[in-house]
């Protein structure tokens, strides 16, 4: 017992590992389907919720210690001073999360037998659920979930347009867990082939739509251009004080319209391209206005900007657009602030500094929209990661923006998988919310892997319809609710049927 164990708790491991290549920038998504039935199976044979506790977690560390093993390279930015935390880094927060993979696994094998069809449909209703928890609770971290994997088929991804991404993570473990249950059934012909068809069917279904959809919304592009800058600063040399200048003159000589370019109406500069200090300055102020008058009289600079309040003595990581006459005209404060990289939790009881490298920011109030009258636009801002989290990047008091902007910086993480399946999490909002998003990293990928810039005309916003976020979310968690207790339901009613025909 004791050897079969430890066997197949490396195999949990494994499963997890492997399922991590079907995120970006491998997109392996027949990988997930092994995966996840092979987790299945191996909760199908534990007796203990102890046990397919510990299954859950090993698989859930492999996902994610394999799928994050990037997030360890911000600390080894030459010259951080919490290099040493690297190893903490890569381990402890994949550990944590992996708590909702085991939680889910400790539920299903508490209260389901996962040799039939009600049981499956618990397992699908459980770890949905423990990746939507792992979505929102504690700041939440919708990072690689399982839908994630379908990132590079747009087909099959225009089904979170009416619904959203828990919606196609849910679908997505039911299509990759069962073949496991197939051949937990084999022997039942009729359930065998009813699932067969229904797995064939939906995603026939998913994917048909979803192709069809593509084809009768074909890209239009309004008379709007924009221009999205990359820097390609090292992340080394990014906050060193004798070079900011430097940085400065690359984004504007990048910025500048020559005769032979379009003119933009809107200019978009990665986050913490601009700083307080900076902008205070006349000589900057001059270079803006100049670098925007070479484009149209109404041009805007959209740009991430370090701010300082000088009343609260506090730092934002903030939006701001500067028009042709170079004054701040609009600002948007980050809300959704990265634990430890931009605040500490606890601060009192953690006496660490952020990755930040000082005391950290302080938070905006919420989702916002910008409204300009001259280019006639609305922009939805989003600052780095604040793209990962569905329903979360616009005022739903106001009309849907034009354009959701995406400023970030992505040289803490070097080349490695982190740029891409940031980029992918900025595919799903686009086809969420209908509206195009332009994406500037600093380094990265803005849609572009080195420095330069890129001119477009801004598409047109095809929202399908608008349903507010929280009833997207209610009515999963109706659905999972309605999955999580089709077996307990079904056990009670068989047993008073038992219990009626005894008394007979």
């Amino acid at each position: 017992m004791w050897k079969s164990t430890i066997s197949r708790s490396l195999f949990c491991l494994l499963a997890g590992a492997a399922a991590s290549l079907a995120m970006a920038p491998y997109h392996l998504w027949p990988v997930l389907f092994a995966a996840i039935s092979l987790f299945y199976l191996l909760l199908v044979q534990t007796r203990h919720s102890r046990t397919a506790a510990l299954y859950g977690w090993l698989f859930g560390f492999g996902y994610l210690a394999f799928g994050l093993s990037w997030i360890g390279n911000a600390l080894l930015v030459d010259g951080n001073p919490q290099a040493w935390a690297w190893p903490l880094a890569v381990t402890a927060l994949p550990a944590a999360l992996a708590l909702y993979f085991a939680c889910s696994a400790y539920c299903i094998r508490r209260f389901y037998n996962l040799n039939t069809i009600a049981g499956f449909f618990g397992f699908i209703g459980f770890l949905t659920l423990g990746e939507w928890l792992r979505s929102v609770l504690f700041t939440g971290f919708p990072w690689n979930l399982f839908a994630h994997s379908w990132a590079a088929t747009l087909p099959m991804i225009q089904i979170t347009a009416p619904a959203n991404v828990y919606f196609l993570n849910l679908l997505t473990i039911f299509w990759t867990a069962l073949p496991a249950l197939l051949w937990l059934l084999r022997k039942e012909r009729t359930k065998f082939y009813s699932l067969l068809a229904a797995g064939l069917l939906t995603i026939l279904i998913v994917a048909g739509w979803g192709a069809m959809r593509l084809q009768a919304n074909p890209t239009t592009y309004t008379d709007h251009s924009i221009r999205i800058v990359q820097p390609n600063i090292p992340q080394a040399e990014k906050w060193q004080r004798e070079k900011m200048i430097d940085h400065f003159l690359r984004h504007t000589r990048l910025s500048q319209r020559t005769n032979s370019e379009p003119a933009a109406d809107v200019i978009i500069w990665p986050e913490t391209a601009l700083n307080f200090f900076l902008a205070q300055d006349r000589g900057i102020q001059a270079s803006l206005r100049h670098m925007l008058q070479t484009h149209t009289p109404s041009s805007l600079l959209v740009t991430g900007m370090l701010n300082f309040d000088p009343a609260t003595q506090t730092y934002q990581n903030a939006v701001v657009a500067i028009d042709a006459r170079g004054d701040v005209v609009q600002r948007y404060n980050k809300h959704h602030l990265v634990p430890f990289g931009e605040y500490i939790p606890f601060q009192r009881w953690i006496p660490l500094t952020p990755v930040v490298e000082f005391e950290g920011f302080a938070p905006g109030p919420g989702p916002q929209t910008l409204t300009f009258l001259n280019p006639a636009l609305r922009i939805a801002p989003a600052i780095c990661y604040e793209i990962i989290f569905s329903g979360a990047l616009r005022d739903h008091k106001n009309p849907p923006p034009d354009l959701i902007v995406n400023v970030t910086n992505d040289g803490w993480y070097g080349r490695s998988a982190g740029p891409y399946q940031h980029l992918d999490q900025a595919i799903f909002r686009a086809v969420e919310e209908g509206v195009p998003v332009a994406r500037a990293a600093n380094t990265g990928i803005s849609a572009l892997q080195e420095s330069g810039f890129m001119d477009n005309k801004l598409p047109h916003a095809k929202i399908f319809f608008s349903i507010p976020a929280f009833l997207k979310t209610f009515a999963l968690l109706m659905f999972l609710l309605v999955l999580c207790t089709i077996e307990p339901i079904l056990r009670v009613r068989y047993l008073n049927f038992k219990l009626h025909r005894g008394k007979k």
